[in-house]
């Protein structure tokens, strides 16, 4: 491991997926080739427009502006699309004191190399005007306020004016950029009746757009309707038919940044003048000319290896994809990845996840292609000396934020062929749905294990509510008896001081003192029986101790505790549970399982109580260890009620206090603890009976007695 402190050029850009980009840092690869700078590109999205939102991006510029790079390369014109140049601006300020230069539209104090979009496609317009003179025209522009579209159209305006017509002939339909966009403008333009024979577009994705559009309305271009677009992207000629365009020159703007950031870098306090690179109209067929020659063969065979290299490629990615999506550890997936990373040329790959211990303290773990990784803490992020190579035309460095929605999980860092670099973005998408998908899951299992967690105390509230009403009666009467005695006592006491007591007012206090003190001791005992079994009941619900003990007994202690939920019902508790059944398990569970059992009884079964009838529990052996059997004829369930009934939240009784945790417990503690099964029958109307049984596995006998004991690992 080594940290990025010197002579490091940090380049941001918003995606790697489009052509502009990826030709723009082709250009910055390639003024930095014969460089021993090294490079590093972070692909970010565009930035928001809400202040809200950009501040939750900032996390990764912090971590960029620890890595103290020597100069920074922004690509302003792709960042700040959605939101302008403001929120760029607010993310520039950040590297304050770093060199920086921007490529797009001007910023302020920096050193700006920008796109002349006013010449390509002035002297592309001056063609059309002066071929269609009485034409009438369209311009299809791009978002509300974006500079580049502007410009664009004053070029259009100022060959039109040149030709002595005026600007004002020419309509206008605001679009935003996109295919789709064009599409809906023209369809709804060409349904109202409206005409024009030559539509100039702002971007060639609009241009597209317009296409499909005249396709589908029949309309032959260039036939009937001329179409220009603006960037020249690789479907341009693709197009069919082929899209006249201006070029957008990204890859000598690219290169031309680098240069510009070498002479920082060489010099950085001086303050360098913006450059401008020029577009060049490239004409194609959409406006009736004729496409630059190729010759069949080299033009099919081109298009063979190209279909070949794609084909390949995009095997390879699903394979990749296909492991992202499976359900296995992170470490695994990438040591699964790594043969078909290598196809896909990509040298290096990891994962810098953050991770929040419990001790507050916030850190990044790493995860490699070899499944292995250190920790490193949040305010000193590093990378692999491996890295940090100096880049060239064949190699880049990338980082890619893992995030989603509002969530920032880390950071991919990879090592690749410039061809792989789209890819490493999408897979740093993917992986942030997986984490995303991850922490819900563990997010879900929080809540379910503090819901389960509340159900159990409230089972246990339950117990001590009934210790205490159970406690009274024989505390009561004990009091009371105590309280006879101490007055007998003190009339005795009185009759001696006066020598007024008989023996027969003595042989009277005897027989009453011994009656009080019988009174005294059968209700403290009561007391200290009741006492007793709760507590034992409540440690074992609350405590995960495995022990010995007689199943039968403990059920009956369980129940002491739970019998007064019957009173003021017309329900009746009949317990018949076989002696001798000895097992070595958890009695919390045990009790839990039970508690439940039978509070489900009587809540669902009988409405709480309102209804009359029975809850039997029964215990006994049986050749493969024991059943424990709970039945009740109260409501029963219907079919679909059954089938649900140990899903987590599923309850008959919503709103009316029901959680739909009880049966789910009661399923997790039988088949995750105790490893005992559970059938269970039911039908409307007809009762609800429930069997528990050990699972077989886990069953060892000895002479008079059935121990249960989970086998050794």
């Amino acid at each position: 491991m080594f940290s990025l402190t010197d002579k490091i050029a940090l380049v941001l850009v918003p995606t790697f997926i489009h052509t502009i980009e990826q030709r723009i840092c082709s250009g910055i690869a390639e003024a930095f080739s014969d460089q021993a700078i090294r490079v590093i590109f972070a692909p970010l999205q565009y930035l928001p427009e809400s202040a809200a939102q950009l501040d939750r991006c900032l996390w990764i510029h912090h971590q960029f502006r620890a890595l103290q790079p020597s100069v920074l390369i922004g690509y302003g014109g792709g960042l700040g699309y959605v939101s302008g140049n403001g929120s760029y601006e607010k993310i520039l300020a950040l590297y304050q004191g770093i060199p920086i230069v921007n490529i797009g539209s001007a910023v302020p104090d920096v050193a700006n190399v920008l796109v002349d979009n006013f010449d390509g496609m002035y002297e592309l317009m001056v063609d059309i005007v002066a071929r269609r003179s009485t034409a009438r025209f369209l311009y299809l522009s791009g978002p509300v306020g974006n500079v580049d579209s502007q410009i664009r159209q004053h070029a259009l305006y100022r060959a039109f004016e040149e030709s002595g017509r005026s600007s004002t002939d020419i309509e206008v339909l605001v679009g935003n950029f996109t295919t789709f966009a064009a599409r809906t403008l023209i369809d709804a333009y060409l349904a109202a009746g409206s005409w024009a024979d030559v539509i100039v577009c702002g971007n060639d994705l609009s241009a597209k757009g317009v296409l499909d559009s005249l396709k589908a309305h029949g309309i032959e271009c260039p036939g009937q309707c001329w179409v220009t677009g603006y960037d020249d992207f690789e479907y341009a000629a693709a197009m069919l038919p082929g899209l006249t365009t201006v070029h957008f020159p990204a890859k000598a703007l690219g290169k031309l940044a680098g240069e510009q950031a070498l002479a920082l870098l060489v010099k950085p306090s001086q303050r360098l003048v913006d450059r401008v690179v020029k577009g060049a109209p490239v004409f194609r067929e959409t406006t009736d000319n004729s496409p630059p020659t190729v010759s069949n063969h080299d033009q099919n065979l081109s298009e063979q290896w190209a279909l070949i290299y794609q084909r390949d490629n995009k095997s390879r990615k699903l394979d990749l994809l296909r492991l992202l999506k499976a359900q296995v550890p992170l470490a695994e997936v990438m040591v699964s990845a790594k043969a078909p990373l290598a196809e896909l040329e990509v040298d290096q790959l990891s994962l810098f996840l953050l991770t929040h211990p419990e001790d507050g303290s916030r850190f990044f773990s790493e995860i490699n292609l070899a499944g292995q990784g250190t920790n490193t803490p949040y305010a000193q992020p590093m990378i692999p000396l491996s890295f940090l190579e100096p880049v060239s035309s064949g190699n880049y460095s990338l980082i890619c934020t893992l995030e989603f929605d509002d969530e920032h999980f880390g950071y991919m860092v990879a090592s690749c062929a410039p061809d792989a670099a789209e890819f490493i973005e999408v897979i740093g998408v993917q992986l942030s749905e997986v984490l995303h998908a991850d922490a819900l899951v563990r997010t879900s299992e929080h809540y379910r294990q503090l819901n389960e967690m509340n159900a159990r105390m409230a089972s246990l509230g339950s117990l001590v509510s009934g210790v205490a009403h159970e406690i009274n009666t024989p505390i009561g009467t004990g009091k009371l008896a105590a309280s006879s005695l101490l007055t007998a006592t003190h009339a005795l006491q009185t009759q001696i001081s006066n020598n007024s007591m008989t023996r027969s007012n003595f042989d009277a206090y005897l027989t009453d003192a011994i009656e009080y003190a019988e009174i005294i001791f059968q209700s403290l005992s009561r007391a200290a029986n009741l006492i007793s079994n709760f507590k034992l009941v409540s440690v074992d619900q609350t405590g995960e101790a495995k022990r010995i003990f007689d199943l039968g007994d403990y059920l009956t202690s369980v129940l002491v505790s739970l019998r007064h939920q019957l009173k003021g019902t017309q329900v009746e508790l009949i317990t018949d549970f076989e002696s001798g059944i000895v097992v070595d398990t958890y009695p919390g569970a045990v009790a839990q399982v039970v508690t439940n059992l039978f509070m489900n009884a009587l809540v669902h079964g009988f409405d709480d109580g309102e209804l009359a009838g029975t809850i039997e529990m029964r215990l006994k052996k049986t050749r493969s260890g024991f059943e424990l059997s709970t039945q009740d004829n109260g409501k029963g369930a219907n079919a679909a009620t059954v089938k649900q009934i140990f899903d987590p939240f599923f309850t008959t009784t919503r709103g009316k206090g029901g959680s739909g945790l009880g049966m789910h417990i009661v399923y997790n503690l039988l088949s995750q603890k105790l490893f005992w099964t559970i059938e269970v029958q039911s039908a409307q109307g007809n009762g609800f009976r429930a069997l528990l049984k050990p699972a077989a596995r886990h069953q060892s006998f000895e002479a008079g007695s059935i121990d249960l004991v989970e086998p050794k690992s």
